[in-house]
């Protein structure tokens, strides 16, 4: 396996609220994390950062899985855990009250992969050549708008609310986090903020994600670029696996 990690600030934004891990366990089992942080001040910095923190250091201690269901089970045991943590800090400081985090994630595991999304950061799947597509669905207001008929994906993509998150971690005491097993054989996977995918066409992120003469650091640095060329109007960050290889990140 091999895979890189990496986060911009861009051009516009004072700060960088986006956080990632890529965090590995004693099994040598593999949790990808990005994390796009929400609220007023420094409130979505300190929110993503708790949590990619977090779930790092709960990772690390983690001697592997023997079932998916026992994977499950971490991952919505220690979401809570996350949830309650973020949750109380927000509530017992009013300048942070709000705050809360995207928080999207692949884990490679060695009974399978797993996917657990909460908010619009995304999970794409890709197998080179063939297929390049989110597997996470966005919780937002207007992917609600449309699954219910209200809107189309066309009105969708200038509707003034598009940003409007419908969940995340850390802003109520109860979250949902959609977790699930994703057993299609493919190549690897990007895990990404809307600071990429919502500036840069799925045309542009299939090709760079399908060049597979360039190891995963130069293509991410290639994201990043190419969210940059297009405006650099959010922060950015990008983590590739590609299932095969030694893996590396910054």
């Amino acid at each position: 396996m091999k895979y890189y990690g990496l986060t911009d600030r861009g051009k516009l934004r004072k700060t960088n609220q986006d956080n990632y891990v890529i965090a590995t366990n004693e099994n040598g089992d593999v949790f990808a994390i990005v994390c796009d942080g929400i609220g007023g001040g420094r409130g979505g910095d300190i929110a993503s950062h708790l949590a990619v923190s977090y779930f790092s250091v709960a990772f690390a201690s983690n001697k592997g899985f023997s079932s998916g269901m026992e994977v499950r089970s971490w991952i919505a045991k220690h979401v809570e855990e996350a949830n309650r943590q973020i949750y109380q800090m927000g509530m017992e400081n009013s300048e942070l009250k709000g705050m809360g985090t995207t928080f999207c994630a692949v884990m490679i595991t060695s009974v399978g992969n797993y996917i657990a999304n909460i908010g619009d950061s995304r999970v794409y799947s890709y197998k080179r050549t063939s297929i390049f597509k989110p597997i996470t669905t966005d919780h937002t207001l207007v992917n609600d708008m449309i699954r219910h008929g209200e809107l189309t994906p066309k009105e969708a993509a200038v509707y003034p609310q598009k940003n409007v998150l419908t969940n995340a971690l850390g802003v109520w005491l109860n979250v949902k986090c959609d977790i699930e097993a994703y057993s299609e054989k493919v190549d690897g996977f990007l895990v990404c903020s809307d600071g990429l995918y919502g500036y840069v066409s799925e045309k542009v992120l299939k090709k760079i994600v399908f060049d597979s003469d360039n190891h995963p650091v130069l293509r991410v640095k290639q994201l990043i670029k190419a969210a940059m060329n297009a405006g650099g109007f959010d922060n950015i960050t990008a983590i590739l696996i590609d299932l095969e290889g030694a893996g590396t990140h910054e």
